[in-house]
């Protein structure tokens, strides 16, 4: 338990060091607006706002290595992109110019390296390799930030689709909690006070 609480930490402050190296921050309204707007692209099957399907393609490709699917579901089944569409959606020019330019050069890397035009298309070492060349841009930075984003933000806003990256954290979602909430809790209670 203890292991995994401090793995939780490990991957919260990695994750607040992502969203510094971010050229998008994002407030809690614009993730609700993205959210709610990438749920129903996702569940209606609709178009992307933003991205080409080659685009959606390499973004997907991307989340799935940041998040992984192994044991548990990853980026990928939690429907990151959608969520990364969107708020790309309502980025400003030039955020969205360095995305598109640091998907350029993932491609050209790839190109150059693997000869072929698609990181996609690559083995999943093949794509760790080059995103591990380029973890210190702000490209890379920015789309792990919107993939974290994405895994742990509502469900029924987009990107957590069936709550799959709370599972991940081992958040569980209660409306309401039981007593008792604590030690004290639970010797007041028995106090009958």
């Amino acid at each position: 338990m203890i292991q995994a609480e401090l793995s939780r930490r490990a991957f919260l402050r990695s994750s607040g060091a992502a969203m510094k190296a971010s050229c998008i921050t994002l407030t809690f309204p614009m993730v609700l607006t993205a959210c709610s707007r990438a749920n129903e692209t996702r569940l209606n099957g609709g178009d992307f706002a933003t991205l080409s399907a080659v685009e959606a393609r390499e973004y997907d490709a991307i989340a799935a290595r940041i998040i992984p699917t192994d044991e548990t579901p990853g980026a990928r089944e939690a429907g990151a992109v959608y969520f990364i569409d969107n708020v790309i959606a309502d980025a400003f020019e030039r955020q969205r110019q360095t995305l598109r330019l640091g998907l350029a050069d993932l491609q050209a890397n790839t190109a150059a390296l693997y000869d072929t035009a698609l990181f996609a298309d690559l083995t999943s070492v093949q794509q760790d390799s080059l995103l591990t060349q380029i973890e210190e841009t702000e490209f890379f930075a920015t789309i792990r930030f919107l993939v974290i984003a994405a895994m742990f933000s509502l469900p029924e806003y987009g990107g957590n689709k069936d709550e799959l990256g709370w599972q991940l954290i081992g958040f569980e979602d209660r409306h309401v909690w039981t007593q008792p909430y604590g030690f004290y809790d639970a010797d007041h209670l028995a106090k009958g006070e």
